[in-house]
């Protein structure tokens, strides 16, 4: 039943528009990814974020909530929709701040324990240091007024 939900909430988001700086663009599920999400560049929509539907149910809704929002923010600041392990490392800081101090506070905290967490998945592919990129996240949330240490 918990799959079976997870998957209607996926394709669910797959199905609305997202609205990052007034503009549209669609969250598209593909299994095929290697990553949580990405965004892309589409012939017709402009830019779409991928998501991994298996990574999410693996890491938890919140947790890829905060992968989809750094997506998200990846087109909020301009960037070219690259590969993530193509992003310099200011470029993957940037987005994980504007993440950080944009998503849904149970979203960051989620992603912050993700990245901590020394035993997560080794099969889910994370850009550049996950430890390092914990400490900016829980940084730049802290800096906005975004972080919230949910109850346990």
């Amino acid at each position: 039943m918990k799959g079976k939900l997870f998957t209607t909430l996926v394709l669910l988001l797959a199905l609305s528009a997202c609205t990052v700086a007034t503009k549209h663009f669609w969250e598209i599920p593909s299994d095929y990814t290697p990553h949580i999400a990405m965004l892309r560049a589409h012939p017709e929509w402009g830019s779409v974020v991928i998501v991994n539907p298996i990574h999410c149910e693996k890491i938890g809704v919140d947790a890829c909530g905060f992968f989809r929002s750094n997506a998200h923010a990846h087109y909020a600041l301009n960037h070219q929709a690259l590969p993530p392990s193509a992003y310099p490392k200011s470029m993957r800081v940037a987005a994980d701040c504007w993440a950080a101090r944009n998503a849904d506070p149970a979203e960051v905290y989620a992603a912050y324990l993700f990245l901590s967490d020394e035993n997560r998945d080794a099969g889910i592919p994370i850009t550049g240091d996950p430890l390092e990129r914990a400490e900016v996240i829980r940084d730049c949330a802290t800096k906005a007024g975004n972080w919230r240490v949910a109850a346990k």
